[in-house]
């Protein structure tokens, strides 16, 4: 083997290890994502949680009538597919979704 192709070899060497250092870091930062990801997902499905508590403790009157329900974490996931169904009717623009336009947000709305 000649020196050029040595050399040529060892360049080649050179850049796997700096290609395989550069996805190690991003690697790194990937699961340094989806670990503050899902920290940011349990906080959020416990404000969820708790804003559910506080709607159910509180009526017109903030007077409860009956003690608080509590739903199950199926029953919340259900509530929160529901919502983003909503969300997607109102990206489809559809009449009976309009209400949720910001533009519609200073008023009464036609239900």
């Amino acid at each position: 083997m000649g020196s050029d192709e040595f050399l040529a070899l060892e360049a080649q060497l050179e850049a796997l290890e700096r290609q395989a250092d550069a996805v190690e870091r991003q690697t790194e930062a990937m699961e340094a994502i989806a670990t503050e990801m899902r920290y940011q997902n349990a906080v959020l499905c416990e404000m969820v949680a708790c804003l559910d508590d506080l709607s159910a403790r509180v009526d017109d009157h903030h007077v409860p009538d009956h003690p608080p329900h509590d739903r199950s974490g199926p029953a919340l996931q259900t509530w929160i597919h529901d919502r983003l169904f909503e969300r997607d009717q109102l990206e489809n623009d559809g009449p009976e979704f309009r209400w949720g336009s910001p533009a519609n947000w200073g008023g009464d709305r036609d239900e």
